[in-house]
């Protein structure tokens, strides 16, 4: 089974602004889609990986992959309402569900609108990312061996 790394970025109810996303990455493999309920730019490393954390070098490259892509992410449109990198986190939570959460900081790396953020409660674990955005700081990539 394949398991897919990336950044993916919940761009509301319009396409355009997923696919206004997506060129922001250019040169990145990217995809756009819909869960049904809001659109997703999804956006892999230069050298995805199919295959998860399967071991310290693994956690090692993502982590270094998604503080890159998190780095680009701060100087990308301000047409997403929030993001999210790790493994399988495309779709992780739709807006309805994000904002039903009780605790948004068991998300490390959750990067949030100032809207979504202040109707969450404002909390103090969260810090400026970028103009219109606050998230709970990236802490990389971790492999627990399944000893």
């Amino acid at each position: 089974m394949a398991w897919i790394f990336a950044l993916n970025a919940e761009c509301g109810e319009r396409e355009t602004h997923a696919r206004d996303l997506a060129r922001h990455f250019d040169g990145r493999p990217a995809r756009v889609f819909s869960d049904g309920a809001g659109w997703w730019c999804g956006v892999a490393p230069e050298d995805p990986s199919g295959k998860g954390i399967e071991s310290a070098e693994d956690a090692t490259a993502m982590t270094a992959a998604a503080r890159q892509l998190y780095w680009l992410l701060r100087t990308a449109p301000p047409v997403y309402r929030y993001a999210l990198a790790g493994v399988e986190t495309d779709g992780f939570r739709t807006y309805a569900e994000l904002m039903a959460e009780d605790d948004l900081t068991i998300f490390p790396g959750l990067v949030v609108s100032e809207d979504i953020w202040t109707a969450t409660g404002q909390r103090a674990e969260f810090s400026s990312f970028a103009p219109g955005y606050r998230w709970l700081p990236y802490r990389g990539e971790r492999f627990e061996s399944a000893r």
